[in-house]
């Protein structure tokens, strides 16, 4: 299994670096904006847990992403003395913008490759997407649930 934890290790450094963000968004900017485009509205306490920063950081965070207009807070219709913070449109036309570039980005990498290459890695993710999906649905449950993230080499097999 380190062969194939090593190869995936690399694989993601590299789509990473080859699709950093050079224009100012940070990795923490990029994942809170794209989970509320996912979850909706959150309340701040959980934005900051779901991501794994204190709360006092997720709100400086907030309150900045507030005055790039990006975000808004809107109160909690569950809890009136709560608010729930939710993207924007400009938010969502900012999460658009980046995914293109990336989607561009990769394209004109892709390019370059003979038309061998681009067959076999078309072929590859196939197999590879869906088996990433799936690790992603297990490491989720291990959040969820409090297991630890190494419990699958514990024993337990999907």
């Amino acid at each position: 299994m380190d062969d194939i934890a090593d190869a995936l290790d690399e694989m993601a450094r590299l789509v990473v670096h080859q699709l950093a963000d050079r224009e100012g968004l940070s990795v923490t900017v990029t994942a809170c904006l794209s989970r509320l485009h996912r979850e909706g509205a959150l309340r701040l306490t959980a934005l900051a847990a779901a991501e794994s920063v204190s709360q006092p950081s997720m709100s400086q965070l907030v309150q900045r992403l507030q005055r790039q207009g990006y975000v808004t807070r809107v109160d909690d219709p569950s809890d009136g003395r709560a608010s729930l913070v939710t993207l924007t449109d400009s938010g969502r036309a900012l999460l658009e913008d980046r995914r293109q570039g990336r989607h561009e980005r990769l394209a004109e990498l892709l390019d370059a490759l003979p038309e061998s290459d681009q067959t076999a890695l078309r072929l590859s993710m196939h197999v590879i997407l869906p088996l990433m999906r799936k690790l992603a649905d297990v490491a989720r449950e291990d959040r969820a649930t409090g297991r630890p993230d190494h419990s699958a080499k514990e024993g337990r097999h999907r």
